[in-house]
Order: C-alpha cells, then sequence, then structure tokens
C-alpha cells in the first residue's frame, strides 16, 4: 500500500474521529423511552386537595376541601442576599427565586466589564423553586417575610404563608457565602383542632437556566453551544438526554428510578437539584417545550399531619458554574461531559488546574501541558515517524517490481494482492506499522480537545495581546490561520520521497487540503485549544526536522 494512501487514509479517520465522535455517540435521545425513564401524559392530572377525617385511612378518603384561602394581592416586595460568589433576589409572591446573578462570570468577552451572568430568565410565568399545594395557588400568593439571620457564613431567610385556618406553611432558604448550594426547607405546621391532609405537592423549576442573548459570547462558539438535562440511573454512571431545540410538541417524562440529583446545564452553567435529604417522595417529571425549554417538577408524598403537629421537605440546589470539583464535592461531577474517554479528560482538568496554580495564566498553563503531552508521546511518535521515513524509502525500491506486478495481473486483482503482499513480506513492510503509535495519540487529544471546551475556568481567562477570552473564538482568525500555517508545514516535512503521480495528487490534496479544510472549519474553535493545536503542531514540526535530518 502506498504511504501517502496510508497517510490520507489516518487522517480522514482522525478527522471523522476528532469532529465526529459526538455523532457516532450520540446523547440518549428522548424519543423512545428507556428501562430508566416512561413518558406519561402531558394533560394534567386533576387537582386532589386537602381534607380531614378521623379515619385510619383518612389519607385516601379525604373529602375535597374548600378553596377559601384568601390571596393577598400587596405588592411583590424583593430579598436580596449578597454573598462572596453571587447576589441571590427572593420575591415575597410564592417565596420564590426571582433572580441568581454569578459575580465571577460576566456576559462580557472579559471578566473587567460587562454585567454580571444572570441564570434566572426574566419573565413573569416562570416560576423558580416554587412550592404547590392544589388548590391554594401558593406559588401565586403572596408570602409574608419574616425574619433574616447571619452567622458563621450562613445567611437564613424565612417565608411564611397562611394556607388555611389554623395551617401555616414556613419556608427558610440557607445561602452560605462560600458555596453555590442553596437549601430549601418546607414546614407545614398544623396548629388547627383536626388533622389536615395534603396530596399532590411539588416543587418545580422551569424553565432551564438563562441563555444569554444572540450576540454575546456562548452563542458565539458556534455549534458548542447546546442545553442538556443530566440525571443519575445507574450506580456509578450516568445517563444524560440532550434538549430538543426543534421538539414541536410537549412531552413528559418520568424518572422511573429515583434519582441523587437532575442537572440543568449549557455550556458552562448549571442548576442541580440534590434530593438526598428529600428522602420521600413520589416522582420527578421533567416537562420539555418547544424551544428548547425544560421544566422539572418533583412530586412530594402524600401527607397526614395531626393537630399540633408538623411535616417537614428540604431540597438543594447548586445554581452556577459547572467547576469539576464544586460539583465533585456534591457528587455532580458525571453532569460535566468529558466525552466517552472520562478518565482521561479528569486527568487532564487536573493537569490544566495544577499548571494554573503555578502560572496563574490559563493559556501559559495550556502551553505547558502541549509540551507535557508532546514530551510522553515523544517516543512513539519518534517511531512513528521513522517507521514511515523507512517504509517510504524501501517502496520507492520495490516501485519498479509493483508496476510490473500491476501490468501482469491487470485482469486478476485477487491474484495481483497476493503478489502485492507477498512482495511485503520480502521487504519486511508492514503498511500500518506506524500508524499505531500515531492512533495512540488520539484518545489524548479527544480527552483534551472535550476538556478544553467543557471549562468553564476558560471563560474570560485572558492570555495575552488579543486574546481576552480563551473559551471564545479567535476574534482576530490569527490563531486558526496558524494553525493552518503550521499544519501545512508539518505535511510538508513529512513528504520526503519522491512519489509516483498518482500519489503525488494525492499528496497535494493532504498538503493543501487538510490544512485549508480545518483552518476554516476552526474560525468558530475556542481559542484555548487553537492555542493548544498551534503549539502541538510546532513541536510535531520540531520532532520531523530531527527525524529528517536522522541518517
Amino acid at each position: 500500500m502506498n504511504e501517502s494512501k496510508r497517510l490520507i487514509t489516518f487522517i480522514v479517520l482522525s478527522g471523522i474521529i476528532l469532529f465526529g465522535f459526538n455523532l457516532i455517540f450520540p446523547p440518549s435521545k428522548s424519543g423512545k423511552p428507556s428501562r430508566q425513564e416512561s413518558p406519561v401524559s402531558s394533560s394534567p392530572a386533576p387537582a386532589k386537595t386537602e381534607a380531614a377525617s378521623p379515619s385510619s385511612d383518612r389519607l385516601k378518603t379525604s373529602a375535597p376541601a374548600q378553596k377559601t384561602q384568601e390571596i393577598r394581592t400587596i405588592e411583590e416586595k424583593l430579598v436580596a442576599v449578597e454573598t462572596g460568589l453571587y447576589t441571590a433576589t427572593f420575591a415575597t409572591i410564592g417565596a420564590t427565586l426571582k433572580s441568581f446573578a454569578l459575580k465571577a462570570y460576566t456576559d462580557s468577552f472579559d471578566k473587567k466589564s460587562g454585567d454580571p451572568i444572570e441564570l434566572i430568565p426574566n419573565k413573569a410565568s416562570y416560576t423558580y423553586l416554587a412550592f404547590s399545594i392544589p388548590g391554594y395557588d401558593l406559588e401565586n400568593s403572596a408570602w409574608d417575610f419574616t425574619g433574616r439571620t447571619e452567622k458563621d457564613g450562613e445567611t437564613k431567610l424565612v417565608f411564611s404563608s397562611r394556607i388555611r385556618q389554623g395551617v401555616t406553611a414556613e419556608r427558610t432558604y440557607t445561602l452560605r457565602d462560600d458555596s453555590y448550594l442553596i437549601s430549601s426547607d418546607i414546614k407545614i405546621i398544623n396548629n388547627s383542632g383536626v388533622p389536615a391532609v395534603f396530596k399532590d405537592m411539588a416543587y418545580s423549576w422551569g424553565p432551564n437556566i438563562h441563555r444569554l442573548p444572540a450576540d454575546t459570547l456562548r452563542e458565539k462558539v458556534g455549534f458548542f453551544h447546546y442545553n442538556r438535562v443530566y440525571y443519575p440511573v445507574l450506580k456509578n454512571k450516568s445517563k444524560h438526554k440532550e434538549i430538543n431545540l426543534k421538539i414541536q410538541e410537549e412531552r413528559i417524562t418520568t424518572l422511573a428510578e429515583k434519582p441523587e440529583w437532575v442537572v440543568f446545564k449549557d455550556m458552562y452553567f448549571v442548576t442541580s437539584f440534590l434530593f438526598n435529604a428529600l428522602t420521600d417522595y413520589k416522582e420527578i417529571q421533567i416537562k420539555e417545550t418547544p424551544g428548547g425549554f425544560a421544566f422539572l417538577t418533583v412530586n412530594l408524598k402524600d401527607v397526614l399531619i395531626e393537630p399540633g403537629a408538623s411535616e417537614s421537605f428540604k431540597i438543594d440546589s447548586y445554581i452556577g458554574p459547572q467547576e469539576y470539583k464544586k460539583l465533585k464535592k456534591h457528587g455532580m461531577q458525571a453532569a460535566i461531559d468529558l466525552g466517552w474517554i472520562k478518565f482521561l479528560g479528569v486527568w487532564m482538568f487536573y493537569g490544566m488546574d495544577f499548571l494554573y496554580s503555578i502560572t496563574n495564566n490559563y493559556g501559559v498553563a495550556i502551553i505547558l501541558l502541549t509540551i507535557l503531552i508532546r514530551g510522553l508521546l515523544w517516543y512513539p511518535s519518534q517511531k512513528s515517524y521513522k517507521h514511515m521515513k523507512e517504509t517510504q524509502k524501501k517502496m520507492n525500491v520495490i516501485k519498479p517490481r509493483m508496476e510490473t506486478l500491476k501490468k501482469i495481473y491487470k485482469d486478476d486483482s485477487k491474484k495481483m494482492n497476493e503478489e502485492m503482499m507477498k512482495l511485503y513480506q520480502e521487504y519486511k513492510i508492514n503498511p500500518f506499522g506506524g500508524c499505531l503509535p500515531m492512533l495512540l495519540q488520539l484518545p489524548i487529544f479527544i480527552a483534551l480537545y472535550q476538556t478544553l471546551v467543557s471549562m468553564v475556568e476558560l471563560k474570560g481567562a485572558s492570555f495575552a495581546f488579543w486574546l481576552k477570552d480563551l473559551s471564545i473564538p479567535d476574534p482576530l482568525y490569527i490563531l486558526p490561520f496558524f494553525m493552518g500555517t503550521t499544519m501545512f508545514i508539518q505535511t510538508k516535512m513529512s513528504q520526503t520521497m519522491s512519489p509516483s503521480p498518482e500519489a503525488e495528487t494525492q499528496q497535494k490534496i493532504l498538503l493543501f487540503g487538510m490544512p485549508i479544510f480545518l483552518t476554516f472549519l476552526s474560525f468558530n474553535w475556542p481559542s484555548g485549544l487553537l492555542l493548544y493545536w498551534s503549539v502541538s503542531n510546532l513541536l510535531g514540526i520540531l520532532q520531523q526536522f530531527f527525524v529528517n535530518k536522522s541518517k
């Protein structure tokens, strides 16, 4: 087999693997339910209301309650809490989350300008961290803000609302100064003289997190922009479902197994719900609607509260950047998409994190990590380059005999291939011998690629000169052209022997076609990824220089 054909085949296969592995291993689609999830009807179930009964089966036979709660139409009040990481604003209407602005991240191309990223869509029809009881409209009613305490880096906000005569709901939010974790405690207190039964209570969040306007940085990253829902379905594993942005009708999915958490995410930020503190609930539903929106509902257990007693529910939420260490602290690291070679992606992340701790510059950290990776792969790469060079020399030696075989067996391709293989064996030519060491590099490249495009730490992280944000494309397109140029030089240096006319045409396609194709394809790639690839090409040129110089 001609060496240039092998090289072209390798490059094409590499391109398919590098830029198509998400198509080869796509996220689970939500069209057909699996054993882990069961779609249910999107039509709402009849509302079940609260009543009291002295019998032992009061929970099952309660009579419909009178919906006589007075809904106070007072003006909505806002309660803001500022921590070291974010500013959260709660509304007295529904005692829900109204705003969540991150301090460390802005909607501009650098961290020094722009407004803090707001993760809550500003629409009146959306409710976040809402608590509801059918028939009582608590999510739209006015709650009383009854207290605020600050102690040991924690802030507690307390809201209360009367459900009916003698029965109240008390809601406590706990926010931490050094954490994105928010705890929400609901306590229903029965101070009436009769038992109280409540059914179909629920927590809700929706839709997913706020997407920035089209002219801001996440939309500029092209195909790297996405929204997804993640939830674990098996021990030590995770299953993720991509929100279908083209869905035409509403769809509701009920999670068959009770997960430990559910995550709504986009490229860099997440909203997650942890159910370790919520020990008993009925089910979790995820509703998808046209436009790529997803809503979460946690249906709580039915309760019977005796006079003088209370019932409590607690749910934790993580709202913020998808930083690996922070998510791992809460057991949600699987929500970060590190590709199908996760363990390598984790190593890449820790390597990047360590180098950043030394250099305090992610651009320098990427360069150093590239040098380390190329250093580890120096020997297999060297062996591959040398093998390709030696094979090309041998192919030129046997070229006349190959041409003769083609003429003799021009009408018998099977016989010609057999004779070609004998010729290869005689000269100890292994056409694929140089490919294996090169293929060993692909998993490392893919892992680093996936790590770089998933690291929220790169957002707003500058390198030098015009590169103010390594998470977005190069605004001046210098890196794409530099990457393409260095790829051209490296390919040119590897073509050392005089090829046949057919091989010469193929080599020209390889020499000019691939760099041009990848240059234009990389216009929307994050500059951090292009920085890695460009430095890797430079090191490859250096290595190829020594190979060509050796005898």
